[in-house]
C-alpha cells in the first residue's frame, strides 16, 4: 500500500516538473505562467495530504540538487530562495491543505482547490515583497493579480479532472476512495 503511494508521489513530482516546462514568461513580472500549480493541487487531492506533500517535497529536492525542474528549466538552491521561492514553498502547503480538506469531506472539493491556490498566492506575494523589498500591494500587483484568472482556470480544470476520475470505479479502487 505505502509503496503504491510512494510511486504515485514520485510520479506527481515528475508531473509537477513537466508542468514547469509549460512556461510562459510575462514581461512585466518576474513570475511566469506554468502548469505546476495544476499538478500540485491535483497531487494533494488524489494522493491525500501526506503523499501530496511528499510529491511536492520530492520536486523541490530534485530542483535543489540541480536537476532542471523549476520553471523554464531552472534549478539549484538559489532558485528556491529567489523571486519564485515563495510560490515554491507555497506549493508544499497547498498540496497538503488541498489534500487535507478533500480527505476531510469530498464535498469540500472546490474549497480545497481554491484554498490551495490562495496559499500559493499568499506565500508568493509575501516572499516576493520581501525579496524585492517592495510593498505588499506592489508585490500583489506583479506577482499575483496577473495570474488570478489563469489560476482559476487551472483550479476549474482540477475540479473537472477530479470529478471525472472519482466517478471511475477502477480509479476509486486504486486510490482507495469510498463511494
Amino acid at each position: 500500500m505505502k509503496i503504491k503511494f510512494l510511486i504515485f508521489s514520485s510520479l506527481f513530482a515528475v508531473l509537477i516538473s513537466i508542468g514547469s516546462y509549460i512556461y510562459i514568461p510575462i514581461p512585466f513580472t518576474p513570475i511566469p505562467i506554468t502548469l505546476q500549480l495544476f499538478f500540485v493541487i491535483l497531487s494533494g487531492i488524489l494522493l491525500g495530504p501526506i503523499y501530496g506533500f511528499l510529491s511536492t517535497f520530492i520536486f523541490l529536492i530534485l530542483g535543489a540538487i540541480g536537476l532542471p525542474v523549476f520553471a523554464g528549466g531552472g534549478s539549484g538552491i538559489g532558485h528556491i530562495f529567489g523571486k519564485t521561492g515563495g510560490y515554491l514553498f507555497g506549493f508544499l502547503i497547498a498540496s497538503f491543505l488541498s489534500g487535507y480538506l478533500f480527505k476531510l469531506n469530498k464535498k469540500l472539493l472546490p474549497i480545497s482547490i481554491f484554498s490551495g491556490i490562495f496559499i500559493v498566492h499568499l506565500f508568493g506575494t509575501l516572499y516576493l515583497s520581501y525579496i524585492l523589498k517592495i510593498s505588499l500591494y506592489r508585490a500583489f500587483l506583479i506577482g499575483s493579480l496577473p495570474f488570478l484568472l489563469v489560476d482559476v482556470v487551472k483550479g476549474s480544470l482540477v475540479y473537472i479532472f477530479t470529478i471525472i476520475l472519482i466517478k471511475n470505479s477502477e480509479f476509486r479502487k486504486i486510490f482507495l476512495l469510498k463511494n
